[in-house]
């Protein structure tokens, strides 16, 4: 595979991450350790819903690569679709088996904003969430501990509710920005870019982007492709108080969307269907 084509291949499946609006502003990056990585960053944006994620497909390279296409047109059709995040993950996880080597397998991470001040949020296998808070000055992680995605059948994930103020930073990495160098230690790497939220909290997303993977790649080589999506919640987006709907709500709805989808075909099949004399 020439650099060309790997390059080319890359930005077209992960691009880079920018996105504002009024409710929150986004930059997300992701460097490949080869030509074609196995990350990806992504953001869906679906009415005033708005859903960042981040993935990472074990090992690196085309056959990563070809998997992480799969699983962002999954998350894509899914997101679009409105489907509730757990079942999502629930879908991409029994689809998976079918569609890679056994050994393979993925981790995501996702926030889910519905325009209250409640992020859903949801992890399969991944590293932890940063939440800067703007209001103490820290910085806190946010996990959930579930299976990565195409290893076990019939898995059930569920997701919680965060509760973040106007200029609260997430970010979501993958873990190629905590596992570099020869020795590497993941809580002493998640420290310095919890120290990086911190110390420029209120500089340009690009910018402390640019200031994580300098700091990264100072930790040694590489040894992974490396992933951050940072998203940051503007001062207009602190009125409502409402936590996410239940997942329950959130079934309700989805199959209420199915029912109508089914009578919209079924409609659509009768208009056009032929006339039998």
């Amino acid at each position: 595979m020439t650099a060309p084509f790997a390059a080319g291949l890359q930005n077209t499946l992960v691009p880079p991450v920018a996105y504002s609006s009024d409710a929150l502003e986004a930059c997300g990056h992701t460097i490949p350790l080869d030509g074609v990585g196995g990350d990806l960053v992504d953001v869906v944006v679906n009415g005033s819903n708005a859903v960042l994620y981040a993935a990472d497909v074990s090992g690196h390279g085309l056959r990563a690569g070809v998997l992480m296409g799969m699983i962002k047109s999954a998350a894509r059709f899914g997101l679009l679709l409105e489907q509730p995040l757990p079942k999502l993950l629930e879908a991409i996880n029994a689809i998976l088996p079918a569609l890679k080597e056994p050994s393979m397998f993925a981790t995501l991470g996702a926030l889910a904003f519905d325009g209250s001040n409640f992020a859903e949020y949801i992890s399969a296998g991944h590293p932890p969430l940063l939440h800067y808070r703007r209001r103490t000055g820290d910085v806190i992680r946010h996990s959930i501990s579930q299976f990565p995605l195409g290893l076990f059948p019939n898995t059930v994930y569920r997701s919680r509710g965060i509760r973040y103020d106007a200029g609260d930073v997430f970010a979501v990495i993958t873990d190629g920005m905590v596992e570099t160098g020869e020795d590497p230690d993941p809580d002493l790497a998640l420290d310095r870019l919890a120290g990086i939220l911190r110390e420029h909290a209120n500089a340009p997303l690009e910018e402390i982007l640019d200031t994580a993977f300098a700091q990264t790649s100072l930790d040694g080589a590489p040894r992974d492709d490396r992933s951050l999506l940072l998203v940051r919640m503007a001062a207009s987006h602190a009125a409502s108080c409402q936590p996410p709907l239940p997942l329950e709500a959130q079934q309700a709805r989805w199959h209420h969307f199915l029912d109508e989808l089914e009578y919209e075909l079924a409609r659509e099949s009768d208009t056009h269907a032929p006339i039998v004399d």
